[in-house]
């Protein structure tokens, strides 16, 4: 077993005898140990991740070992029970109980023993006499372990055992079993095979066979083919047990299906988000770009009820999508949804403010890395977006052809660096906004009208022949049972959609995101909290609540202040995201000029101390760097030499730049180094 760091829960879980039962007293006993161990900051805090001792390490690797062992099925008893046997016995105690009620039934016409009737019956089946189906059953009785026949007929001695076998309950022939005992080297070798690499079985073995040499020596080193012949008797779950994880290896576990043919339209909404596969024109600067849809579907139904789409995955998409299925198909009565930061928020799920309260919608959160819990909502992405996505010039999914997609992406690019040069334009493939929201609207409407194969057969009304219902007649079926969905009007939507947050009156003043509204209607409110509701698309007002909910007056933004301009919610955040782009910009910018025109280092201060140093120790290494010895000029074979001063070469250069006289070799190629070296550009930029 591979030496990893395992978390308190994960300790826990595997239930070892050397450890205690409980977190609290195996975090006391790691403390007591002093088990070395590193802390990790997850979606719930910092946890400690424990690298346990040798004692622990030996139980977990006597765990596996016994899981191992206790996974193999026990050798069936002697007399196999009918469940228990294959074909081929089946059909032999078949055979032989045909046969004995043919010698039962010739005793009782001829009156001979047994013996005597037996030795008739096959002599009547060498001759001829019997039936082919009785000479299939005597061959089929026969007992392969006996001596061999030449006409394939049993012999007397057979017959009259059978007899015997079927008082004993075991006319069926016993099969050899195969040898299921775990050779001790069994859990050597799956440490090396049980491992999230998934090595081949050749690799894992080369690892197994040094490992044995080094400890155990040649004796009882299995070959390649017994551990061949070992792990293909171990079940498929145990086998993949360390080679795949709790999440994919529950992919191969058993599974509940959920049934949904008592639920009732509106009972259960599932919703979840999906970046498109297909790129489109960005509404604000054209560019392309991916859009968040979110949609929602009722389960009973399996009918799109809503939808939305945005720029990126937040709760405002989530809350539009909710509106547009509340308004058209009415409000669930449960909300199943994954953990993502777009369902669990303040907005969605505070008990005084948020929709859930406010609608009287259950909301109810499905496992984490568990999307198969929500299998209708993960296949109706594919169902509906993917293969809508496939359609489009735009689309950059997975499985799209590498050299296409390249070539999409340099058209549209291309068309982009054109835009606005010289007032010409070059054609863009990709789709507009307006376009895509209409595109996705027939996407959706075109998806309730197809037949779905989880729903009810009928007959189609046009052809005659039988299909499975759509989930636009499913839902028309459940409305002609006496359905009626709980409808709101857009009157009743409008305050009830509107976000709402808890904030304190003062001086008859509310600040909401970063805007102030006023309203003398709060006079007699001050440093009250209430309820304040808002419109994410127009910041010109809000509308105040008490606790109980009765509406009490609408505040207007800055209605004490005439000269402010207001900007909406949406509009704060796409300024404040140009900003922090334009800033990112300017960033990377600098660093490019500086790269190219360089800067001069900084001077040393001898009189600058650092803090936590002494200044005898900085001005004295200060000394010692000025006082070391000058390094000689270094002289060429013609007697040329450069000056050991930065300012006398520098001069040198400007000297020969200047010089009429031809110049030598070494006097060129000194030039030609000096001019690119970082020195000479410092030096001449301070005397330019």
């Amino acid at each position: 077993m591979t030496s990893r760091q395992y978390s308190a829960t994960e300790l826990l879980a595997l239930k070892l005898p050397v450890l205690p039962g409980s977190k609290v007293a195996l975090l006391a006993r790691a403390d007591k140990e002093h088990w070395p161990y590193q802390e990790s900051r997850g979606r719930g805090g910092k946890r400690r991740l424990y690298t346990p001792p040798a004692y622990v390490m030996d139980a977990m690797r006597q765990a596996q070992a016994g899981s191992l062992i206790n996974s193999e099925p026990a050798p069936p008893p002697a007399p196999l029970p009918a469940a228990a046997q294959n074909t081929a016995q089946t059909l032999c105690a078949d055979a032989r109980l045909g046969v004995l009620q043919v010698l039962q039934s010739l005793m009782q016409r001829t009156g001979y023993p047994m013996k005597k009737a037996a030795a008739l019956l096959l002599d009547m089946a060498r001759l001829g006499s019997a039936s082919e189906q009785l000479q299939a059953m005597l061959k089929l009785a026969r007992d392969e372990r006996g001596r061999p026949s030449t006409d394939g007929l049993p012999s007397v001695r057979s017959l009259l055992r059978l007899a015997e076998y079927q008082q004993q309950g075991r006319l069926a022939p016993a099969q050899r079993q195969p040898q299921l005992n775990v050779p001790p080297w069994a859990a050597s070798f799956m440490r090396h095979y049980q491992r999230p690499e998934k090595p081949t079985l050749e690799h894992a073995y080369r690892q197994f066979a040094a490992q044995w040499k080094a400890e155990q020596g040649q004796a009882d080193l299995p070959s390649v083919w017994q551990v061949r012949r070992f792990v293909s008797k171990v079940g498929e779950i145990s086998r993949h047990s360390g080679r795949m994880g709790e999440r994919e290896l529950k992919t191969l576990k058993p599974f509940i299906r959920r049934s949904f043919a008592d639920l009732q339209p509106g009972d259960i909404y599932s919703a979840d988000g999906h970046t498109f596969d297909a790129e489109v024109q960005h509404p604000l600067h054209g560019r392309p770009f991916r859009p968040e849809i979110t949609t929602l579907v009722d389960i009973a139904t399996r009918k799109a009820v809503g939808w939305s789409v945005g720029l990126a995955e937040s709760a405002l998409v989530v809350l539009d999508a909710l509106r547009d299925a509340c308004l058209k198909h009415g409000i669930p009565a449960v909300f199943y949804v994954d953990n993502g930061s777009g369902y669990k928020n303040q907005m969605m799920l505070d008990t005084a403010t948020g929709f859930m309260a406010r609608l009287g919608i259950e909301m109810i959160n499905s496992l984490p890395y568990n999307s198969q819990a929500r299998g209708v909502i993960e296949r109706l992405h594919h169902t509906i977006w993917v293969n809508a996505a496939k359609t489009l010039p735009g689309y950059v999914g997975r499985d799209m052809d590498k050299q296409a997609r390249h070539a999409s992406f340099k058209i549209t690019r291309h068309a982009i660096r054109q835009s606005g040069k010289n007032g010409s334009s070059a054609a863009m493939p990709l789709l507009g906004w307006a376009d895509f929201v209409q595109f996705c609207e027939q996407q959706v409407a075109d998806y309730n009208a197809r037949p779905h194969r989880s729903l009810p057969r009928i007959a189609d009304p046009a052809t005659g022949r039988r299909r499975h219902m759509s989930p636009d007649e499913q839902w028309a079926a459940h409305l002609t049972q006496g359905f009626v969905p709980h409808s709101i009007s857009d009157d009743e939507a409008r305050p009830l959609f509107r976000p709402q947050l808890l904030r304190t009156v003062r001086r008859c003043e509310i600040e909401l995101l970063g805007n102030r509204y006023f309203a003398r209607a709060l006079e007699e409110h001050h440093g009250e909290q209430l309820h304040v509701g808002y419109d994410i698309h127009d910041p010109s007002r809000v509308w105040v609540y008490d606790a109980a909910g009765r509406y009490l007056c609408s505040a207007e933004l800055n209605g004490n202040q005439r000269d402010y301009l207001p900007r909406s919610l949406l509009q704060q955040a796409r300024d404040k995201r140009a900003q922090g782009r334009e800033r990112r910009l300017q960033q990377q910018l600098a660093e490019v000029r500086a790269e190219r025109q360089g800067q001069p280092a900084l001077t040393l201060q001898a009189d600058e101390v650092l803090p936590g140093l002494r200044g005898t120790d900085i001005a004295g290494a200060f000394e010692r760097l000025h006082s070391s010895p000058a390094s000689p000029p270094t002289v060429s074979a013609d007697g040329f030499a450069v000056p050991a001063d930065p300012q006398q070469r520098l001069n040198l250069h400007r000297q020969l730049s200047s010089s009429d006289t031809p110049l030598s070799p070494q006097q060129q190629r000194w030039l030609a180094s000096y001019a690119k070296s970082h020195e000479y550009k410092v030096l001449h930029q301070k005397t330019a």
